[in-house]
């Protein structure tokens, strides 16, 4: 008979009920073994294996020093060039240490913690192992550096250990002490594992805002098939696999319920992209509380898939416009700042639609920004009516909708693009809509229009709350007067009869600073919030769906693909963000960059790294306006989001999302997983 648990009654009247194991779902599902690369291992100690990629995770260098691994004697090893500083995070108490190398030379290196220098080694040729010690108090709970100065010499390991804690050979190919994974847990999620150990295991969940909580302790066998984590919400965990001894944990994966899953609507025939210039996610009613009135917008987002935590891949008009036109950071279409040029064979959506047959146009206020991709989009029409009616998007949409009323009547398939350049500057006043932001008096310098040369003088000047306001205003109103464009375009698409066979997707290039930073205004100053979150609605081809998990402009590109019913080419890195409206994804962590400066955005934290290298940290649910560096008390998330940086410093030209999954998901068969660990220890 069934038991109260919904699992069978067994040995009578001293009956147990054995549990019914949850429905988990094949798919989606945290695969450790793919994850390898970001597993933090302990033998004796922790183990930061040098002549592997488990390496990434600790090196946050902008150009790496570290040369190619190499095999010698049958082993792995790894050369800096010069200096290499090494980022680590420490959990074993405050104690005195002993940090012990394997290296092999013939040559020299220094080791320094935290900036203070533990000793050096001068190494012979064959392979040894030497040890540094470190004083009580020297090796705190927390982030710490360690920096290596070394000429020619190759290291393979190094392990940092309590002192004492060397008593036998270490565990060698039987596995590992411990394992600590730091990620963000899906909800209802469940640790699938079977651990091959010749000691009791523990499993254990350390969140960033509370106490340790052992989840298992006892012999592998008594571990649960799939036990339950806890619901962390949003926030960051270490989680710690551990053994008495030695133990595998091979084929463990982090699974979720089954859950219901969305029926996908057919492939549309036709998109219009619409990238609105310099617009922010805050300024919208689906994004949260704002004065702005978008009534358009926010009628068609209520309909449509709004993506919450969307972020621009650079703040500047090029490398972003690029970007979301091609699928590829910056970097890698060659657009890397306001002079770059794309890569002639770059996979630009326009191209592709266009051998697919479609009708192809670009209608937009700001060929600064997309003339480059001119040439490689191959666009059948490509205008620019800011020439012939000025800024205003009336005109530019009016013609976008001619356009697509044309491939209409020719019962051609078509991709449009629109490009209105409000609320970029000059922000300019509207008659019954600016009015309602601030009621005057539009004092001088300002007046009622802002323009480039008045962000530029801004630092300089005296600006008072009246003055801010004033530049606020303008800047909402034309955020305002854009959304009434946007309806004129649905009522055409309605009149030529294809609106139900389009879908319109809403996005912004970058976003625009309004004074948050002292008096920095404009963009391309860096990549806090108000550059970087930017609106991203899809309304048609996709489920209604408010979708948490961050998403990024590189993903526009293979998403507009997939709702036309076209393969996204493989040279594209982002991906299709359709799934994602049909059930909640896993987490997921996505990256912004500029020059020498980066920024890697989780859902609840944002790491934010300049050009001079210093990082900061910003809790975006309790500091939303990003005025507060927690990367002095939030190691977990800190952590958590530095392993996902070093693979992304290392890997980013190469990093394609189909394959090697998300920079704190890795996909199994990913090119990183056959290296993750492979140090001779």
């Amino acid at each position: 008979m069934e038991g109260a648990a919904g699992g069978r009654e067994v040995g009578g009247s001293a009956a147990v009920v054995v549990p019914r194991p949850p429905a988990l779902a094949a798919t989606p599902r945290i695969d450790l073994d793919a994850n390898r690369a970001r597993w933090h291992v302990f033998d004796h100690g922790l183990v930061l294996p040098i002549a592997s990629e488990g390496l990434r995770k600790y090196d946050l260098s902008y150009r790496s020093p570290w040369r190619d691994a190499v095999t010698v004697d049958h082993r792995r090893w790894r050369e800096a060039r010069g200096k290499a500083t090494l980022t680590i995070p420490w959990i074993d108490g405050d104690g005195a240490a002993v940090v012990a190398v394997r290296a092999r030379g013939p040559g020299k290196f220094t080791m320094a913690l935290d900036g203070k220098k533990l000793g050096g080694y001068t190494v012979a040729d064959a392979a040894g192992q030497m040890f540094l010690n470190v004083p009580a108090g020297a090796l705190t709970v927390g982030e710490h550096t360690l920096t290596i100065d070394s000429k020619r010499v190759r290291f393979g390991t190094i392990e940092i250990m309590p002192a004492g804690a060397m008593g036998d050979a270490g565990c060698g190919d039987a596995g590992w002490r411990r394992i600590s994974l730091y990620a963000e847990l899906p909800a209802g999620a469940h640790l699938v594992a079977r651990p091959v150990a010749d000691g009791a295991v523990r499993v254990a969940i350390t969140p960033e805002d509370g106490p340790r909580q052992v989840l298992h302790d006892g012999p592998a066998a008594a571990l649960a098939a799939a036990l339950p984590l806890p619901d962390t919400g949003e926030r960051v965990v270490r989680l710690d696999l551990e053994a008495d001894g030695c133990a595998r944990w091979d084929g463990t994966q982090i699974a979720v319920r089954e859950r219901a899953v969305a029926v996908r609507p057919p492939a549309v025939d036709n998109v219009v992209l619409v990238v609105i210039d310099t617009l922010r996610a805050d300024r919208l009613r689906p994004y949260g509380d704002t004065r702005v009135e978008t009534p358009w917008l926010t009628a068609a987002a209520a309909r449509g898939a709004v993506f919450l935590r969307n972020q621009s891949m650079a703040p500047s008009s090029p490398p972003s416009h690029a970007t979301i036109h091609t699928g590829q950071i910056p970097r890698v279409h060659g657009a890397t700042g306001d002079d770059g040029e794309i890569d002639p064979d770059a996979p630009v959506l326009a191209a592709i639609a266009g051998a697919a047959g479609m009708a192809t146009a670009f209608v937009g206020n700001n060929d600064f920004a997309m003339s480059r991709l001119r040439g490689p989009g191959g666009w059948d029409v490509f205008e620019t009516p800011f020439y012939r009616h000025g800024k205003d998007c009336g005109p530019m949409f009016e013609r976008g909708v001619a356009v697509a009323a044309a491939a209409a009547a020719e019962r051609r398939r078509f991709f449009l693009s629109l490009l209105p350049i409000e609320p970029h500057v000059a922000y300019r006043f509207h008659v019954g809509i600016t009015d309602k932001y601030f009621a005057g008096p539009w004092a001088r310098p300002f007046g009622k229009r802002v323009t480039s040369a008045h962000l530029g003088r801004i630092k300089k000047m005296r600006m008072s709350d009246a003055s801010w306001a004033q530049v606020r205003a303008l800047y909402d109103g034309e955020v305002e007067r854009v959304d009434r464009c946007l309806a004129v375009l649905e009522d055409g698409l309605r009149a030529a009869g294809v609106l139900d066979r389009t879908a319109i997707v809403i996005a912004s290039d970058h976003g625009e600073g309004l004074g948050e930073r002292g008096a920095n205004v404009g963009h391309a100053y860096g990549l806090n919030r108000e550059l970087v979150d930017t609106p991203l609605i899809v309304i048609g081809g996709v489920a209604a769906a408010r979708v948490a998990a961050p998403s990024s402009n590189v993903d526009l590109a293979p998403t507009v693909l997939d709702l036309l019913g076209l393969p996204v080419d493989p040279r594209m890195q982002g991906r299709s963000l359709v799934p994602d409206t049909l059930a909640p994804p896993l987490p997921r962590v996505v990256a912004s960059e500029y020059g020498r400066s980066y920024a890697l955005r989780a859902a609840r934290w944002h790491l934010v790294v300049g050009y001079s290298g210093k990082g900061e940290l910003f809790d975006s649910a309790a500091d939303p306006d990003e005025r507060h560096d927690r990367s002095g008390d939030a190691a977990i998330p800190l952590r958590y989001l530095r392993d996902a940086a070093g693979l992304y410093l290392a890997h980013r030209a190469a990093w394609k999302a189909p394959v090697w999954g998300a920079l704190n998901d890795l996909a199994p068969g990913n090119p990183l997983a056959p290296d993750a660990l492979l140090s001779d220890r």
